[in-house]
């Protein structure tokens, strides 16, 4: 336990090196070269967050970078891991609630904000020196599933951009049907709070009212040996297909005594309760 004034400077100190202590460091991270210290000498960064419309005023988009080995430095060039394109990090800024400050470097384990125009997605790598990516973020198992209408066609544009950009933050998982002829996207989440957040931010963001229609489903699992194979096994009971905002395709089911029995009278699926992780490709948009 710590005692301590801000008035008169006293106990500060000690609670600032106590927390220094404590605090968990910058540690190795997975990549496609092996373990990463974070000694590494050349810069890397992962960008594992996004978020649109920070500035009302601005509708501005930030990507959060945390900086996992060697210096960042205003106005540095770096790899693009996923595109292979040349990137300019310009106008990097420290975030604390709704202040900004514009920072010159950083060290491995500080988060920096930059301006994202569409360039970097959850998961990137950026790099400099050999060319290396780290690993992605998983997707784990929604349990509410929902298509997301647009009553009004005359506000598609702006539909699809806050779809595009809310799923882009991570804010909910999109899938979609297998049935090419089916376009609206299937919001799926873990709890009904996801939903009306993305309701909420359509309407208020966007410009878009939108409606909501329930499906009866409650498990879904990641079919891991391809499409090839699901077609192969034909229909299954009470169970549904679609696929993944990578093009991957997913059961959902109406309880987890269907999902149990698919799996054991079609284990050739290898159903999974995670999305495989993602580095280097493009989701699709709607």
């Amino acid at each position: 336990v710590f005692f301590g004034s801000a008035m008169t400077n006293f106990g500060v100190q000690l609670f600032l090196d106590a927390f220094l202590e404590y605090a968990l460091k910058p540690g190795t991270h997975k990549s496609t070269v092996g373990e990463v210290s974070p000694t590494y000498p050349n810069f890397t960064g992962f960008v594992f967050k996004l978020q649109a419309n920070m500035d009302p005023k601005h509708r501005d988009r930030v990507a959060f970078i945390r900086v996992c080995t060697g210096r960042f430095e205003k106005d540095m060039t770096v790899s693009h891991a996923r595109t292979g394109k040349t990137v300019r990090l310009s106008r990097p800024q420290k975030l604390f609630a709704q202040d900004r400050d514009s920072i010159e470097i950083a060290y491995p384990g500080d988060i920096i904000g930059l301006n994202n125009p569409g360039v970097f997605a959850i998961g990137d790598t950026i790099y400099n020196g050999k060319k290396l990516e780290y690993e992605g973020i998983p997707c784990f198992s929604p349990e509410i599933f929902a298509y997301l209408r647009n009553p009004n066609p005359s506000k598609f544009k702006q539909f699809r951009k806050g779809v595009n950009e809310l799923r882009e933050e991570g804010a909910v998982q999109i899938m979609y049907s297998a049935d090419e002829a089916k376009r609206d996207p299937i919001l799926a989440a873990v709890g009904q709070l996801q939903l009306e957040v993305v309701q909420f931010r359509m309407k208020n963001e966007y410009g878009v009212e939108t409606n909501l229609e329930m499906l009866p489903f409650s498990v879904a699992r990641w079919v891991n040996s391809g499409w090839d194979v699901l077609r192969q096994v034909g229909r299954l009971f009470n169970t549904v297909a679609v696929k993944d905002s990578w093009g991957r395709p997913v059961l959902l089911f109406k309880n987890e005594w269907n999902c149990q029995q698919v799996e054991s009278e079609h284990p050739e699926l290898n159903l999974n309760t995670t999305a495989p992780v993602v580095s280097g490709q493009e989701p699709e948009s709607l």
